[in-house]
């Protein structure tokens, strides 16, 4: 199954509960589920801004050049 559309619409989550139910594997895009929670904001600030969040107001307030820059940002968190 293959999902498109913006983000925090609520996709993963979907994908998570179909695979679950039916016997599937979720390839699944957000790595930072599988980060501990101890994970420090300070050092990995893009990989626990989610995490973090107290709403998902936040998440889709941000400006495009936010958002890219967030993106980016979890590339190179990840490669650490």
């Amino acid at each position: 199954m293959h999902s498109c559309g913006n983000a925090y619409a609520g996709k993963s989550t979907m994908v998570k509960e179909l695979a679950k139910r039916h016997g599937g594997i979720a390839c699944e895009e957000n790595y930072h589920d599988n980060y501990p929670k101890e994970l420090d904001s300070d050092e990995f600030p893009c990989l626990t801004y989610t995490r973090d969040l107290e709403d998902w107001h936040d998440f889709i307030r941000r400006s495009p050049q936010e958002y890219k820059a967030w993106i980016d940002g979890v590339k190179k968190e990840c490669e650490i």
